[in-house]
C-alpha cells in the first residue's frame, strides 16, 4: 500500500484498507488506487476504502464513472448539516473520532481537534495568519459541565495561533454579525440548537457564513484535517493566541433593534404593530434569554416569559421550538395536555378582551430559529406560524412596503417546507423560488441572485441584513434570528392588515409528514447503499399498485432529483408535469437519526403517507442501533409504561435503570440523558410527555 501513503504525506487519506474482508473488495482496491482520481483531486480529502470498494463493485456502469461515483461517495465528512455534534463525554476511550463515530460521543478532545482543524486550514490556506482573531461564542449549555467544552474551542484555535475573542452566551447570529463588523474571518459557536441539552456541537463561520462540504474550506477538507491530528500528528502542548473575553450582549441588544427599525420596517410599524398587543416569550432556556428580555423591554412590547432560570442542562427541556415544531395548531379543549409555554398564551388568550392580539415566539436553544404563535380567541386555538408561513408573509410585506419587482428576487425554501410555500410565492408574489437541501448554510452561500427571503419550515428565517466593516464596507450577513423572526412576523401582520384567516393559512398548504427512527447506526445510510436500494424498490411499487388502485393518476411517474447532498434520496411524484408531491430520505445531520418526509398535495394525502409508512416501517427494523445505550433506556421506557398501564414517570424509570456509579462517582444513568431519549420517543410518536410525566401514545 505504498501508494496510500504516498497520499497521507499530501493529506490525502485512504483509511480502513484493514477491514476489507471480502476478496471480491479486495480484488477491487488495485482498479481503486491505480486510477488517477485521488492524484487529481484538488484539496485535502479522506477515502473510506471499503466504502469505495463496495460501491465499485455494485455499479454497472462504465469503468471511469464506476471509480467516480465509488471515490466521491465514500468521502468522510465528520460534520453533519450544520457543523458536527454529539452527546456529551468528558473523557476520550478509544479517540475522539471513533468515540464519535461509535457511541456519537462529542468529547473536550474533540472539540479541540475540530477547532484546531479549522484553525489550521485556514493559516495553510492564508484566510488568516497567525495573530489575526476568530471570534466564539456558546447557548450556555455548556454550563452544565463547567465550561469544559468552551475552553477546548478556545485551546484549539488558540493552539494554532490565533487569538480568540469569547463574546459568552449569544444567539448564534451574533457570531458572525460580528466577524463582519469587526472584519475578522474565522468564527464558531459552540451550541446543539435544538437539541437535547445531553448533547452538544460546534458551527463553523467563515466571512460570516457556514461552511459548505465542497471547496477548499469545506466539511471534506476539515474531516481530512481532522483525522491527521487524531491519528497522525499531535496537536502542540502550548499555545501562542491570546484570549479575549467580551461582553457582547449590549451590542447584540442594540443591534438587534437597529435590524427591525431600519432594516425592515419603518417606525411606525413598529410602534403600531405591538400596540394593543400581549406577547409570551419563550427562549427555550437557551442564548436568547436575557438578550432576548431586553429587546422586548426596550421596544415597549407587553410580554411576559415563562422561562425563569437557565442552568444549561434545561436548554430546549419541555420548552422551545424543539417541543411546538411538527405541531400545526393547539387546541384548547386539550388545554391540560400542554406545555407550558402553550397554556400560558392561552391563559392570557382567554382573558384578553376584544380588539387584543395575544401572540407567543418561541425559540431553540442557540436562538437561530423562531416560530410565531397566534391564539384565535373565535375558536380557542392556538396556530403555529412555522418558518414556511413566517417567510412566505414577510416577503409579502417587504415587496409591498419596498415597492420591490419580486422578478429581481429569491424565495429559497429548503426540502423540508411544505411543497406549496414555494409554488405560491412564484404563482402569487411573483418572486423567483429554488428548493435546496436542508440547512440555513444551503440559503446563507447562495449566489445566483439577490436573497429577499430565506427559510426553512423548522423555523430558520433569513432575509439580508446589510453589516459594515471597519473600513466601512457594506458586508451581507443571512443568518437566521427566532425572536427576530416572530418579532418581524408581527409587524409584517400588522403591515399588510391580515385578517385571522389568512394569519393562520397566508398560502394554501399541502401536507407534510415526517417519520423519525432515532438512535440508528447512520452507517448503514447513503447513496447507493442496500437501505437505500429497498427503498427505491418499495416506492417503486407502492407508486405502481397505487396506480393500479387508481389512487395516483395512470400518468404517474417518480422523477429522481439530486440535491446538494447527494445522500439524499429525493423522489418527484408526478403527473405529467403537475407535482402531486415528494417523498425523500436522509440521515439527519444535526440528531442521531434517520427520517422519511412525506409532503404533497392534500388530495393525495392518504396514499403518500402509506408509502412514507412503509418505508419507515423497515428503517425501523433495519437501523436501530441495538447495541447503544440509548436503544437500553428506550426499552425500559417502554417496559416501564407496560408495567404501569401506559403511564410512567421519569423518576420510575430512573429507578428501574438502577443508581449504579462509575469509577469517578457519578450516576451512570444521568437525568439529561433519559430526557434525550425521551425526546426521540417523543419525535417518533410513541410517547406523550407532561413535565416528568411519560405516556403511551
Amino acid at each position: 500500500m505504498d501508494a496510500i501513503k504516498d497520499f497521507a504525506k499530501r493529506k490525502k487519506f485512504v483509511i480502513g484498507s484493514g477491514l476489507i474482508e471480502h476478496k471480491a473488495e479486495a480484488q477491487a482496491v488495485p482498479a481503486l488506487l491505480s486510477s488517477n482520481w485521488l492524484e487529481k483531486y484538488p484539496t485535502e480529502i479522506c477515502i473510506d476504502l471499503p466504502k469505495a470498494a463496495a460501491l465499485y463493485l455494485s455499479s454497472d456502469s462504465g469503468e471511469e464513472e464506476k471509480i467516480e461515483n465509488a471515490f466521491t461517495m465514500s468521502r468522510v465528512n465528520y460534520m453533519g448539516t450544520d457543523g458536527v455534534r454529539g452527546k456529551v463525554v468528558t473523557q476520550t476511550k478509544e479517540n475522539c473520532i471513533a468515540d464519535l463515530l461509535k457511541d456519537n460521543a462529542f468529547s473536550p478532545d474533540l472539540v479541540e481537534i475540530t477547532s484546531f482543524s479549522f484553525a489550521k486550514n485556514l493559516l495553510d490556506k492564508n484566510i488568516v495568519k497567525a495573530g489575526d482573531t476568530a471570534v466564539i461564542g456558546n447557548d450556555g449549555r455548556d454550563l452544565a459541565y463547567d465550561w469544559i467544552l468552551n475552553n477546548s474551542v478556545r485551546s484549539g484555535f488558540a493552539k494554532a495561533g490565533l487569538n480568540v475573542l469569547d463574546l459568552g452566551i449569544v444567539p448564534t447570529a451574533i457570531i458572525p454579525w460580528k466577524c463582519l463588523q469587526l472584519g475578522h474571518r474565522a468564527g464558531a459557536c459552540l451550541t446543539a440548537s435544538h437539541n437535547p441539552s445531553n448533547q452538544n456541537g460546534i458551527k463553523f463561520f467563515i466571512d460570516g457564513k457556514k461552511l459548505v462540504p465542497e471547496g477548499d474550506l469545506g466539511d471534506y477538507v476539515l474531516s481530512a484535517y481532522m483525522y491527521n491530528y487524531c491519528f497522525l500528528e499531535r496537536l502542540p502542548q502550548a499555545a501562542s493566541g491570546m484570549i479575549t473575553e467580551y461582553n457582547a450582549e449590549e451590542d447584540s441588544i442594540k443591534w438587534m433593534q437597529e435590524v427591525l427599525k431600519s432594516g425592515i420596517f419603518s417606525k411606525s410599524d413598529i410602534k403600531s404593530a405591538f400596540k394593543d398587543t400581549k406577547l409570551i416569550f419563550d427562549s427555550a432556556n437557551g442564548a436568547t434569554d436575557s438578550i432576548g428580555r431586553k429587546v422586548l423591554e426596550n421596544l415597549g412590547v407587553n410580554y411576559s416569559c415563562i422561562n425563569t432560570q437557565c442552568t444549561g442542562d434545561n436548554i430546549n427541556r419541555g420548552v422551545g421550538i424543539a417541543e411546538i415544531e411538527g405541531t400545526e395548531f393547539y387546541s384548547g379543549k386539550e388545554y391540560d395536555k400542554h406545555i407550558s409555554t402553550v397554556k400560558k398564551i392561552f391563559d392570557e388568550g382567554r382573558k384578553s378582551t376584544s380588539g387584543k392580539s395575544v401572540y407567543g415566539i418561541a425559540v431553540d436553544g442557540d436562538g437561530d430559529r423562531g416560530f410565531l404563535l397566534y391564539y384565535s380567541k373565535k375558536d380557542d386555538c392556538l396556530y403555529v406560524l412555522d418558518g414556511d408561513k413566517c417567510g412566505y408573509i414577510l416577503a409579502q410585506y417587504l415587496i409591498k412596503s419596498k415597492e420591490l419587482n419580486p422578478g429581481n428576487f429569491w424565495f429559497l425554501s429548503t426540502i423540508e417546507s411544505d411543497i406549496m410555500t414555494a409554488m405560491s410565492a412564484n404563482k402569487f408574489l411573483g418572486l423567483n423560488t429554488r428548493i435546496v437541501s436542508v440547512g440555513d448554510k444551503w440559503i446563507g452561500n447562495f449566489k445566483d441572485g439577490e436573497v429577499l427571503v430565506g427559510l426553512e419550515t423548522s423555523g430558520h428565517l433569513i432575509f439580508p441584513i446589510d453589516v459594515f466593516d471597519p473600513c466601512g464596507k457594506k458586508q451581507t450577513l443571512l443568518s437566521g434570528i427566532g425572536l427576530l423572526t416572530g418579532l418581524a412576523s408581527i409587524c409584517a401582520i400588522k403591515g399588510l392588515g391580515m385578517d385571522e384567516e389568512k394569519i393562520i393559512a397566508p398560502f394554501e398548504p399541502g401536507f407534510s409528514k415526517t417519520y423519525y427512527v432515532f438512535f440508528v447506526e447512520k452507517i448503514l445510510y447513503y447513496r447507493g447503499s442496500v437501505i437505500w436500494n429497498k427503498d427505491k424498490e418499495l416506492v417503486e411499487k407502492a407508486v405502481n399498485e397505487a396506480i393500479v388502485n387508481s389512487k395516483l393518476p395512470k400518468n404517474t411517474v417518480i422523477k429522481y432529483e439530486d440535491k446538494e447532498d447527494l445522500n439524499v434520496l429525493y423522489m418527484n411524484i408526478l403527473a405529467g408535469d403537475n407535482l402531486l408531491g415528494v417523498i425523500f430520505m436522509r440521515n439527519s445531520g444535526t440528531e442521531d437519526k434517520n427520517a422519511v418526509y412525506v409532503k404533497g398535495r392534500k388530495n393525495y394525502e392518504e396514499v403518500l403517507r402509506e408509502i412514507g409508512a412503509n418505508v419507515h416501517k423497515m428503517h425501523t427494523a433495519e437501523m436501530k442501533n441495538i447495541n447503544s445505550v440509548e436503544y437500553k433506556y428506550e426499552q425500559a421506557i417502554i417496559k416501564n409504561l407496560e408495567k404501569n398501564n401506559g403511564k410512567t414517570t421519569v423518576d420510575k424509570i430512573l429507578s428501574a435503570l438502577g443508581t449504579a456509579r462509575d469509577s469517578d462517582g457519578a450516576k451512570t444513568v444521568s437525568e439529561s440523558d433519559l430526557f434525550g431519549v425521551v425526546y426521540g420517543l417523543k419525535k417518533e410518536g410513541r410517547v406523550c410527555v407532561l413535565d416528568r410525566e411519560i405516556m403511551r401514545t
